[in-house]
């Protein structure tokens, strides 16, 4: 069976940025399964990946505005310490998880430590850069409804594919 834009498929992947930053930082590829065509993926990926086959390999480059986006300085926030739980001891790089408003899951990178304040960083990791997506297909078949529920947005309560 080939990719379609609505197929459920399981890739192994390794995205390189620069000359020797990659993700997962092991170097090792990745699997992860999702639907394509509900913008969970970078859109250029997806429609790379239509028409592949099992076990087919494929390397996919992207600019920054195809990828994870350009850097948005307004997800940049420099926050009190005290914000952070007493025993979190931040330093430069960590990653934490925290909820937004709407209750879903947020992560941001520690860009500075400061002696009052720490800045926090809530733009993708890789936002700004030119990345090459590696991936091998390692599954495909036809999207069930249960698998287009994975959508939890107010917007459209997962009944309709969209961008994030």
């Amino acid at each position: 069976m080939k990719v379609t834009p609505t197929s459920f498929v399981t890739i192994e992947y390794l995205i390189r940025s620069g000359e020797n930053e990659y993700f997962p930082k092991t170097k090792e590829p990745e699997e992860l399964s999702f639907c394509l065509g509900w913008g969970l993926m970078p859109g250029p990926l997806e429609e790379a990946m239509v028409g592949m086959t099992i076990d087919e390999q494929k390397t996919i480059r992207l600019t920054p505005e195809e990828a994870f986006g350009e850097i948005d300085d307004d997800l940049v926030h420099e926050v009190p310490r005290e914000e952070f739980d007493p025993e979190a001891n931040p330093e430069e790089g960590d990653v934490f998880e925290t909820t937004d408003e709407e209750g879903h899951t947020a992560y941001f990178v520690v860009k500075d430590v400061r002696p009052e304040s720490v800045v926090i960083d809530f733009n993708h990791p890789l936002a700004g850069k030119k990345v090459e997506f590696e991936i091998t297909l390692k599954a495909v078949r036809e999207a069930t409804p249960d698998d287009v529920k994975g959508c939890s947005c107010s917007e459209c309560g997962g009944s309709h594919p969209h961008e994030h």
